[in-house]
């Protein structure tokens, strides 16, 4: 006989497990986020969208969708489902060499994402974006940055969190005793500089994807922007 208190945890467990979409592997973090939910226990299927054919992208909780960004409406149905949108696209975060609409990875891409994951009903939406943001910049990527966060936070998403970055850099190891002496020099400087630090420092990728699933999962203080100094 199944245990009832046995299979009542089961079907809590079940109910709990996610479903994420991604957007924007090429890059870093892109890689890094996406093995990391791979890894995670919460989520059940992972849906990748990407405009290249990726023969090494094979797990049996993976579902590749090869898209064109440019007509995004047509991948509706791929956002049914979903719990979690993670939106890494930008010319800054992903591999866009040799593309002619490069610069729409910016604003007129990730913002049709944002549109369709509206219109399935989606609740919670994740957006990397620059730490310094400013619509009347002269700066083509600054101001291109926020309106788009601006557009997306009209959208109305139960769950709009940003998390900002100065840049982004490969993965390291928490583990080491060198990036625990260089996290706590860093923590020094920042303290007599009054964080200047955190005005230039790149954020390594395992540890903005971990920090990116952690708040998706359980974001306790319910905080809707992230800063370089939070990772």
């Amino acid at each position: 006989m199944v245990n009832s208190f046995a299979l009542g945890r089961l079907n809590v467990f079940i109910r709990v497990m996610r479903t994420a979409l991604i957007v924007g592997i090429s890059g870093d973090c892109g890689k890094a986020l996406l093995q990391g939910l791979l890894n995670n226990r919460h989520y059940k299927q992972i849906v990748v969208l990407t405009r290249r054919e990726n023969r090494r992208l094979k797990n049996i909780h993976l579902k590749r969708v090869m898209v064109d960004f440019a007509n995004m409406q047509d991948n509706l149905t791929h956002f049914h489902e979903v719990d979690d949108v993670f939106c890494l696209l930008g010319t800054e975060y992903i591999d866009t060499r040799n593309l002619d609409e490069a610069s729409k990875f910016d604003y007129e891409y990730p913002l049709s994402v944002a549109q369709v994951a509206k219109e399935a009903g989606i609740k919670n939406f994740y957006l990397l974006n620059p730490s310094k943001l400013d619509i009347n910049s002269n700066n083509f990527i600054i101001s291109t940055r926020a309106r788009l966060e601006l557009e997306i936070g009209r959208l109305g998403f139960e769950n709009f969190v940003v998390f900002r970055v100065n840049k982004i850099r490969g993965p390291v190891n928490m583990e080491s005793t060198l990036f625990a002496t260089k996290k706590g020099v860093g923590s020094l400087i920042n303290l007599l500089g009054m964080g200047i630090l955190n005005k230039v420092k790149a954020t390594p990728s395992n540890i903005l994807s971990q920090k990116i699933i952690s708040t998706a999962l359980s974001n306790s203080d319910n905080k809707k922007e992230f800063l370089p100094e939070d990772y």
